[in-house]
């Protein structure tokens, strides 16, 4: 009895998945006529959200963010560089997100997700664009050493808000950073 229970459900699962991609714009118009969203929350209501500080002990920032099931952990690690010849004052960020395939069905190995770029761009501009990060605050000796910050945000379970918790993660890892302290010779 529990086995055509369990088969029930799982057809029922599959015709509801199948009708949201054949008729998207009439599957999320029925939600919305309820006020609800398609996992049932009201409209107004946020999913849970944390965020862990620092939980890569190796990375000079990190934090771990959840928004419901949707899981990120962001990582900073310094390295000390020449600045650019049209930027002498200012460090540099690189972005870098990934979207391994432990964390969706839809990513499959040996093939890169084709939102990882996507989003990897919308954190750069976000991020850079905000102000958030002084690059002049990342300059140690103008034209002669700065400090690179490589950031890269990892997905861990994809389930929906990932630019939002990929920032969130972003965030959080540059409030945990830690600049090292450092000492220059003439030599660099």
């Amino acid at each position: 009895m529990e086995t055509s229970l369990a088969v029930g459900e799982l057809v029922g699962e599959m015709e509801v998945d199948a009708y949201r991609r054949l008729f998207p714009l009439r599957f999320y118009e029925r939600y919305l006529l309820e006020s609800l969203r398609p996992d049932t929350r009201p409209l107004t209501q946020c999913r849970d959200t944390s965020v862990a500080l620092g939980p890569v002990a190796s990375a000079d920032g990190s934090a771990l963010a959840k928004i419901g099931c949707t899981t990120m952990l962001a990582g900073i690690k310094l390295e000390v560089m020449t600045p650019a010849a049209e930027s002498p004052n200012d460090g540099c960020i690189a972005i870098e997100f990934h979207m391994p395939p432990i964390c969706s069905a839809i990513v499959r190995p040996g093939r890169p997700a084709e939102v990882a770029p996507v989003i990897s761009k919308q954190l750069t501009d976000a991020i850079l664009s905000s102000g958030m990060i002084n690059l002049k605050e990342l300059s140690l000796i103008c034209g002669k050493a700065a400090w690179m910050a490589y950031l890269d945000v990892y997905c861990l379970d994809s389930d929906g808000s990932l630019f939002d918790a990929a920032l969130l993660a972003a965030v959080a890892a540059f409030s945990h950073l830690q600049i090292p302290l450092v000492s220059l010779n003439d030599e660099g």
